[in-house]
């Protein structure tokens, strides 16, 4: 099987395929385009960017085909052995999971655009990119014959690329494998730093696992002129997305850039190797439900930061800094105290990546971070240092991933408590699949720690005493705490507060909120309507917030 693109109008945004698919032996085959993307889950629907769809015999001659489901085709082949499927794909979303095409670059992820035979998806699949008129090609494939060659459905999937004359790389190694770092879009890497800092994470998340599960890896960015922040995992491969390109390798840019490196190169191992077994293998066509986001996502969350830490790249300040962050999304989320992170997991395929209703759910990156970080102190606590969540992921690796085997709720905690002994366990358990916040938790975990937890609520009235949070320099609502005085006045998400005692806000309202303090009358926009409420502030607190420090 043979995929081949081209792109005759880059303006008009269609990347051109050609697919022929050889030793057919059925009168009637099924073709599918996958409907979500691994590292994404939600269903996707691509097949809504094919326009046309066409397939013919080698001498040109049209086949009957019928669209059997949203993104499969039933194509009625005969006694033709060998056929090709010509179609076009809307190439125009740039994010570390799409496909892009312009004046500069062809950026393709196979997981939008290629198509599987049923039945055939462990056969060899091989790709010619020689249409395209490019000096440079960013892609993970080993490359015969001058076509690039995948082993199956599943690795070509994992292997984006990027065709490009204007593509900046450089490489390092470490213990014997080639990391390789691909730069698309307008910045200036400045190389020693990079490969450094690279360099330093890279060897501390070899050090937790012992090996590298690739003969290879590549970090492939595309480095936007806006603010851009996203990752997408692979098998030896990231894509991220990233900006603006000024500013990409300064301050705390460069801070959040390592630390989405660290996080997509440690999926490397987990999810990419280490993997639910709900999801072993991937079924494309469907959702693929787990309950243990926060294993796949929370446990990097977790390492991401943790390994930039441990190496040297970030300081302890700045390793805080970044906990505080998770810390922060997880206390002003009342949406924790309705859904626990196993439910939240199993839940992302319907909002996971929305905003959603108000206070539904949490989120496995968050509240898997901070579970998992809870859980690895006590683990270290209970076997006096000797052992750590270090030693849960190894086995996990070398234990049952390297053989193929997927991860289960039940391996998960019956590693864990052989690991630090069923307390720990039934915290883990407990935790895991109660809704609530992990405040206790929290407290409980870092006491034999030199971490304090501290008690940072900003002086914001607004948010504190009336239990409303507004949109930064605007007055609409972003969050509303449940049982405020903000709820029980019925106020909601997207409402708008106008005015506080007719004064008109200007990016202003908590100043207002305060200075009037328990007589207020609000002038808010609600369903296209203009009307007062009076509200009165509560003896309660709400969004209260946490920060860890170091005990001076």
């Amino acid at each position: 099987m043979v995929y081949s693109f081209s792109a005759n109008n880059r303006g008009g945004k269609f990347l051109d395929v050609e697919f022929v698919i050889e030793n057919i032996n059925e009168t009637e085959i099924f073709v599918q385009l996958p409907a979500w993307r691994p590292g994404r889950y939600q269903i996707e629907n691509f097949a809504k960017n094919i326009q046309n769809f066409q397939v013919k015999s080698f001498n040109n001659r049209f086949l009957k085909f019928e669209k059997v489901a949203k993104d499969c085709w039933k194509i009625y082949v005969g006694k033709t052995k060998k056929i090709k499927i010509v179609y076009n794909y809307y190439a125009n979303q740039l994010n570390a999971g799409s496909t892009w095409i312009d004046e500069h670059q062809i950026y393709v992820n196979p997981i939008n655009c290629c198509l599987f035979v049923v039945g055939r998806e462990s056969e060899r699949i091989k790709l010619n990119l020689k249409n395209f008129n490019h000096s440079k090609t960013a892609i993970s494939l080993p490359k015969k014959q001058g076509y690039y060659i995948a082993e199956n459905f599943d690795v070509l999937v994992d292997s984006p690329f990027i065709l490009s004359d204007s593509i900046q790389s450089n490489s390092y190694v470490v213990k014997g494998t080639k990391f390789t770092l691909w730069f698309q879009g307008e910045c200036r890497p400045p190389w020693l730093k990079i490969i450094r800092d690279f360099k330093k994470f890279t060897k501390e998340q070899l050090t937790v696992f012992g090996s590298f599960p690739f003969d290879e890896y590549h970090f492939f960015y595309q480095i936007l002129p806006y603010k851009a922040y996203h990752g997408v995992e692979h098998q030896n491969n990231t894509v991220i997305s990233f900006g603006p390109g000024y500013s990409v390798f300064d301050g705390e840019n460069y801070e959040e850039f390592l630390g989405v490196s660290s996080h997509e190169l440690f999926h490397a191992w987990n999810v990419k190797t280490i993997r639910p077994a709900d999801m072993t293998p991937y079924d494309y066509t469907k959702e693929n439900y787990t309950r243990m986001g926060y294993l796949t996502e929370g446990a990097t969350t977790y390492y991401g930061d943790l390994m930039l830490k441990r190496s040297g790249v970030f300081s302890i300040n700045q390793y805080l800094k970044q906990i505080n962050k998770i810390l922060d999304r997880h206390f002003i989320n009342y949406g924790t105290q309705n859904l626990s992170v196993v439910d939240s997991s199993f839940d992302t395929w319907l909002d996971g990546y929305e905003k959603g209703i108000p206070n539904r759910k949490g989120s496995i990156y968050i509240e898997g971070c901070i579970l998992i970080f809870c859980i690895d102190l006590l683990i270290k606590s209970a076997t006096k240092g000797k052992k750590s969540f270090d030693k849960l992921m190894r086995n996990l690796y070398s234990k049952y991933a390297k053989k193929g085997l997927g991860i289960t709720e039940d391996i998960f905690c019956n590693e864990l408590e052989s690991l630090a002994g069923k307390k720990v366990k039934d915290i883990w358990v407990q935790h895991a699949n109660t809704a609530t916040n992990y405040l206790l938790l929290l407290k409980k975990a870092i006491k034999a720690t030199s971490f304090q937890l501290q008690k940072v609520n900003p002086d914001n009235y607004l948010q504190n005493r009336l239990g409303i949070y507004l949109q930064n320099e605007t007055g609409k609502i972003v969050f509303i705490a449940p049982n405020s005085p903000g709820n029980l006045a019925g106020l909601n998400y997207n409402d708008e507060i106008l005015a506080i005692n007719n004064i008109q806000l200007m990016g202003n309202g908590n100043e207002w909120a305060s200075y009037f303090s328990d007589k207020l009358i609000l002038t808010i926009k609600k369903d296209g309507k203009i009307k007062n409420i009076s509200i009165s502030p509560s003896a309660m607190e709400f969004f209260t917030r946490y920060e860890l420090t170091v005990k001076n």
